[in-house]
Order: structure tokens, then C-alpha cells, then sequence
């Protein structure tokens, strides 16, 4: 009977301990990176999101060599950012890679496959004046210089993202000129246009595509009166062919304010704007910008670190 009572005993005891264990160990939690597609054209903008519920301490993601911020949504234990494919990306297999480290300071690497299909991009014949053609010693110096400047605005990042909810066309328009189109510039084949040519007569209010901050407000050779804005997060938006511009480096604008109106400045047939978009460096159509969003970030006490 004493044989009994003890084997119960031990029994109770064994189950009291496996019921702790189970208890206090802690259960590996849910983690998730994902694409808004697994498949894109070059140009195109992708929403990218991790899931995860555990505190997170640092997040490193990268496509390629383009650095992806990503930014904790409000209540959610979601974090997203945007995925730029250039123009001029070849079709293959490609991924999105990154790595998280806990508060704890377990780390756990990240992976997402994306699949960049081939686009063939129409032709276009342009001729304009023989000066934005074949420039001389003074014109191409200028050009080298003003392109070097934008290469250094491109390759920078203001850490916080100074845009609001979704992005809008700056002007309301017909498409003349659409993106990745193989330009012939006076018979000369010349680099694929990165933007967007939006037709609007001279005087047309240009609007802001969304917050941010005027980096650049200048004449420039090729594209006329240019204002670029900072939407932070390594995005940028470029205005150009301006007729007159109404804003200034270090000013801050908000969605929809006008900072210029349409021209005929720089290499140009008539009078449009040329609207691009840089992302992480990529050239990208700003047109995608208009179909992708993400949330408002929360609070600073919320917010992850980054490398």
C-alpha cells in the first residue's frame, strides 16, 4: 500500500514540474517578412512588411545593395517599408535579406524570394536644340557637376519618414512621356528616361506629391528650374522644366502645396513636368508611388533601433 501511495506521490510530483516547465519556457513566437508580390517589373515600388511579437532591439533589411528602412506601425507588432526596383534591373531571381536581433540578443536572419520579370520598354524619337546634344566644354562641365550633386542627394537618407498617408500626382494630366522609354535624342540613343512627362500648359500650378523637405530648388542644364523634395527613408521626388519655383532649400512642405509651376526650361519639345522618383538610389516610376501606402508611425517609446 506504502508502495502505491508513494508511486503516486512521485507521479503528481513529475506532473507539477512538467506543468512549470511548459509554463515558464518561452514558446518561439511568430516571425514573418513578406512582399506585396512575389513578382515586379523594374520600376516598380513594393510595400515590404515584417510581423513579428517580441520586442525587437535592431533590424538590418537589404535588397541587393539598396537599404530598406522599415518603420513599427501604430499598435500593430507590423513594421514596413518600400522596396524600390530600378529600371534597369535584369530579370532573375532576386531577394530580400535581412537580419533582427532580439532585446535579449538573439539574432534570426530574414529571407523573402522576388522574381523580376522582363518588360520591354517602347522607343522615342525627340529632337530638340543641337546645344543639349552635343554640348560644349562649359555646358558638359556644368552637367557633370550638377549631376554629381544630385548623385550625393541620392546617396543620403534622413533617417524619419516626413510623409503622410498615400502619394498624388503633382499635376493632373495626360501621360506624354512614360517611364523607361529608350530615347533617340536627335538620332543619338541616349539613357532611358527615369520619370515621367506629365503635359500641362505653362503657368500650371505643381503640387507637392507629400510631405517633406526641399533639398534642391535650382537651374539645372538638362532639366530647367528642378525642385527636389526629401520624403525621407532614402525617397525623393524630382520636379523639373519649371517655369518658376516657389519654394527653397531647407523649407518644409506638406502634401498638395505648390511649389512651382509648369515650364519649358532645360532640353524640352514644349511646355510638361517631368516628375521622377529615387528610392534607396533606384530608379523608380513615382507614378507606383500613387498605389502603395503605409501607415503612420507611432510614438517615439514604440519605435525599433537601426543600423
Amino acid at each position: 500500500m506504502r508502495l502505491i501511495q508513494l508511486f503516486v506521490i512521485l507521479i503528481s510530483l513529475g506532473l507539477t514540474q512538467a506543468s512549470f516547465s511548459q509554463t515558464t519556457s518561452k514558446p518561439p513566437l511568430p516571425i514573418h517578412l513578406s512582399l506585396q508580390r512575389q513578382k515586379a517589373f523594374p520600376g516598380d515600388v513594393l510595400r515590404t512588411d515584417l510581423k513579428v511579437a517580441e520586442a525587437v532591439q535592431t533590424l538590418d533589411v537589404y535588397f541587393g545593395a539598396q537599404k530598406i528602412v522599415l518603420q513599427p506601425q501604430v499598435n500593430r507588432d507590423q513594421w514596413s517599408g518600400l522596396v524600390g526596383i530600378d529600371l534597369e534591373t535584369k530579370p532573375g531571381r532576386y531577394s530580400l535579406k535581412g537580419t533582427i536581433t532580439f532585446s535579449d540578443g538573439r539574432t534570426l536572419k530574414l529571407e523573402q524570394g522576388l522574381q523580376v520579370l522582363p518588360k520591354a520598354f517602347p522607343v522615342q524619337r525627340i529632337q530638340v536644340e543641337e546645344k543639349y546634344v552635343t554640348l560644349d566644354p562649359k555646358a558638359e562641365k556644368r552637367s557633370e557637376e550638377e549631376s554629381k550633386k544630385l548623385q550625393a542627394i541620392w546617396r543620403s537618407s534622413t533617417p524619419q519618414k516626413l510623409w503622410q498617408g498615400r502619394f498624388i500626382p503633382p499635376v493632373v494630366s495626360q501621360l506624354t512621356s512614360g517611364f523607361g522609354r529608350r530615347r533617340i535624342v536627335n538620332s543619338q540613343p541616349r539613357s532611358p528616361h527615369a520619370g515621367v512627362d506629365l503635359k500641362a500648359t505653362t503657368g500650371t500650378p505643381i503640387k507637392a506629391a507629400n510631405g517633406g523637405k526641399v533639398v534642391l530648388a535650382e537651374d539645372l542644364y538638362f532639366s530647367g528650374n528642378t525642385v527636389v523634395l526629401d520624403h525621407g527613408l532614402g525617397l525623393y521626388t524630382y520636379y523639373g522644366h519649371c517655369s518658376t519655383m516657389a519654394v527653397k532649400p531647407g523649407d518644409s512642405v506638406v502634401r498638395g502645396q505648390v511649389i512651382g509651376e509648369v515650364g519649358a526650361t532645360g532640353r524640352v519639345t514644349g511646355p510638361h513636368l517631368h516628375w521622377a522618383c529615387r528610392l534607396g538610389e533606384a530608379r523608380v516610376n513615382p507614378l507606383e508611388l500613387t498605389k502603395v501606402w503605409m501607415a503612420e508611425e507611432p510614438q517615439a517609446s514604440q519605435k525599433i533601433q537601426r543600423r
